[in-house]
């Protein structure tokens, strides 16, 4: 019988202006020009014959974290299965919650290789999670024998970083080089700011095709307040640029509480970070609030901002079901599997609105002409009983496909 809750954000109103600006902005971006000809196999251009315009996976990256300990150790059990049938079809993009981490992976190697191969068998990209986490307790124990001794220190550093990022090299779309290195410091204080340079020095030497990251909380959640915080790492990215650190792109992690950023504000600091020139992810997203219905709508509106910012490529959510989950209230799934408001706006957004499977027909020139969301697409043409199917990528300058019928 307590009275419901009254936290709420600004913008959360239906006809709040940046709404629409974001719509419109999604609209120009997100989408492209899809010319279909259809011809006879002697290049006759066929009229009036139908087009099926399929899409079947996102540009974007829509992802969420995946948990390698789960997914490999132990007997096969349904919420297993039920877990990994759930993530391909919901997702196009993984990150491993904890078994690329430096200490995860001196003890147990087994589970990352097999769940990153698991992933990109089934064409999902994957982010590297981390290669340096500059906290003495994210750190393998041993290494405090090198405290005073920053030299060595700074050898084994670089030694991990080689290590496991030739390892992975050309299996990995990314990497987070550094995390948290506003809070987790340790290092950073004993070996020096400039270490960052090297270590994305050695990350690019040892894994030429991986984008490289830095990765950090506080930028976008907390209403947008901590200044400190933004300021430190605008800070820094200027800083490792200026050095020639092989910097491509600025994670940030999207943990909400219910200090919830108003959308408008979310769009604000992206545009700050865009100004530096490198790509933006969400790279740790969710919305740890018990009520349900503000959560569905947050989530709604954080993801139509983020979707419809020019700078980002990516929303990477910190897990899905509440089986697994740190912040249990943030997940998609409830334990049982029963889905979650906020399951229901990720569904509707990624595959309905944000989708396009549509149908029509040639004109008197065989051609078929449309707008869809940016990704891959199967298109099948159908004239006289013969039918003709074939994959294209739609991308932002537009796609020319011909689709030639045997008949």
């Amino acid at each position: 019988q307590l009275p419901a809750t009254r936290v709420s954000y600004a913008g959360r109103n239906a006809l709040a202006p940046w709404r629409w600006r974001a719509e419109r902005r999604i609209e120009r971006l997100r989408k492209a020009e899809l010319s279909v000809l259809v011809v006879d196999r002697s290049g006759k251009p066929v009229p009036g014959a139908t087009v099926r315009v399929k899409m079947l996976r996102h540009a974007f990256g829509f992802g969420s974290a995946i948990n390698a300990h789960f997914m490999h150790s132990g007997p096969a059990t349904p919420d297993r299965e039920r877990y990994k049938s759930t993530f391909l079809r919901l997702f196009n993009k993984a990150v491993l919650d904890n078994a690329l981490k430096w200490p995860h992976w001196e003890r147990q190697r087994e589970w990352a290789l097999t769940t990153i191969d698991w992933l990109r068998e089934h064409e999902v990209a994957v982010r590297g999670h981390n290669l340096v986490w500059p906290s003495w307790r994210h750190l393998p124990g041993e290494l405090r024998r090198y405290e005073k001794d920053p030299g060595a220190l700074g050898k084994q550093f670089l030694a991990h970083i080689r290590e496991e990022a030739k390892f992975f090299a050309g299996k990995l779309a990314e990497w987070d080089v550094v995390n948290e290195h506003y809070s987790s410091r340790d290092l950073i204080d004993v070996l020096g700011a400039e270490s960052m340079v090297e270590w994305f020095q050695a990350a690019r030497e040892s894994d030429p095709s991986a984008l490289l990251y830095i990765n950090d909380f506080g930028i976008l959640s907390g209403s947008g307040q901590d200044t400190a915080h933004q300021d430190h790492y605008e800070e820094t990215i200027r800083r490792l640029a200026s050095k020639g650190a092989q910097l491509d792109g600025i994670g940030m992690q999207g943990h909400f509480d219910w200090r919830l950023t108003p959308p408008a504000k979310l769009l604000e600091i992206l545009d700050r970070f865009a100004k530096l020139g490198k790509r933006l992810q969400v790279t740790e997203m969710d919305i740890d609030v018990s009520d349900e219905s503000l959560q569905a709508d947050y989530l709604r509106d954080c993801m139509i901002a983020l979707f419809s910012h020019p700078a980002i490529d990516g929303i990477v959510l910190w897990g899905f079901w509440e089986g697994l989950s740190k912040h249990q209230k943030a997940a998609l799934f409830r334990r049982d599997w029963t889905l979650k408001p906020s399951g229901k706006v990720w569904l509707d957004l990624v595959f309905k609105r944000w989708w396009t499977d549509l149908e029509g027909r040639t004109n008197r020139d065989g051609r078929f002409l449309t707008r869809g969301f940016l990704g891959d697409y199967e298109i099948t043409a159908t004239a006289k009983g013969g039918a003709k199917s074939q994959r294209v990528s739609l991308g932002r300058a537009g796609t020319q496909a011909t689709v030639v019928l045997q008949e």
